[in-house]
């Protein structure tokens, strides 16, 4: 009897055991399962993501090929890019030497000129488009000219006019002459010129105060940049009245009044060399009886004249 409870008791003892284990089990697999399923969605994302990655690099890399030209004058080259789209950058070097980089700035046209060195060269080019691509370029350059000497310039002025004679021992190319601010005029060396030394231009002066840059260059590339402040004056200005016999010219100018001449039929009579001086000048010509042909000549301190002619009958 006593035996058939102890197994009784055995019995209840591991059916105790079992039922306590089960509830722990349970949670070990929920805590499986949730790892597997939290591993399962990193592995899903990493593949997105590298699916994604793949999908942008593979895009087209946009391009905006610049148009580089080098264009020698003489002893200098000119480098020019010129893009659909702002440059980024040009940069220069000659062999091996210093790389000089000239900023874009937002501009679709990109310009320098450097100095060819004595001798053999190559001219290093890389320019940098609004994408970021690079591109190179590469151009050979001899430099045998010993001609170092740069141009000379000289100015004159004549009434309202300025003249420009840009000179040199050798030959000249160009000039050019630009108000403040406005485009430069370019005037070339005309080759049916017995004398290629010199290269003349007359330039009308502008009125008020400007400012003037010219600049020549030789055949070698040596070039001169002269700047001058031009203060243009104005005309002067002048009327004519009758009082009996007598003619009456009244003359005005902001600077003043130099000279004054009154030509009748042929015959000139002026104020004298000496200037005037004055901001208003009033003159009076005695006429005979008839009619004359009279020319009235006003000149200012700046050497500007106002001219007119008329017929007049007395």
């Amino acid at each position: 009897m006593n035996q058939i409870l102890s197994t009784q008791q055995e019995q209840m003892l591991k059916e105790q055991q079992q039922n306590y284990k089960q509830p722990s089990n349970k949670a070990n697999i929920k805590t499986i399962v949730k790892v597997f399923c939290i591993l399962i969605i990193l592995f899903g994302l990493t593949l997105i993501g590298d699916a994604t990655y793949g999908i942008i690099s593979s895009r087209p890399k946009l391009e905006d090929v610049p148009q580089v030209t080098a264009n020698p004058i003489g002893t200098k080259v000119t480098i020019t890019a010129v893009g659909q789209q702002p440059i980024s950058q040009l940069s220069y070097k000659w062999g091996q030497g210093e790389e000089t980089v000239v900023q874009g700035n937002g501009t679709v046209e990109l310009e320098v000129t450097t100095d060819i060195p004595n001798g053999n060269n190559i001219l290093n080019i890389t320019v940098t488009d609004y994408y970021g691509n690079i591109y190179q370029f590469q151009k050979q350059y001899i430099n045998e000219q010993n001609d170092t000497s740069k141009p000379t310039i000289d100015i004159s002025v004549s009434g309202n006019m300025l003249n420009i004679t840009a000179k040199d021992e050798t030959e000249m190319s160009y000039l050019t002459y630009q108000w403040n601010d406005s485009e430069p005029t370019r005037i070339d060396l005309d080759s049916s010129n017995a004398d290629k030394t010199q290269i003349k231009a007359s330039v009308e002066v502008l009125k008020g105060q400007n400012t003037l840059t010219i600049t020549a260059v030789d055949s070698e590339g040596n070039s001169t940049v002269q700047t001058e402040t031009i203060k243009g004056a104005n005309k002067p200005t002048f009327d004519v009245s009758a009082e009996g016999t007598n003619i009456i010219v009244n003359a005005k100018d902001d600077e003043g009044i130099s000279k004054i001449s009154i030509t009748v039929d042929g015959e000139t009579t002026d104020t004298g060399e000496e200037p005037l001086n004055l901001k208003e000048v009033t003159v009076t010509q005695e006429l005979t009886a008839g009619t004359h042909t009279i020319t009235i000549t006003v000149t200012n301190l700046s050497g500007l004249t106002e001219e007119r002619s008329f017929t007049a009958t007395l």
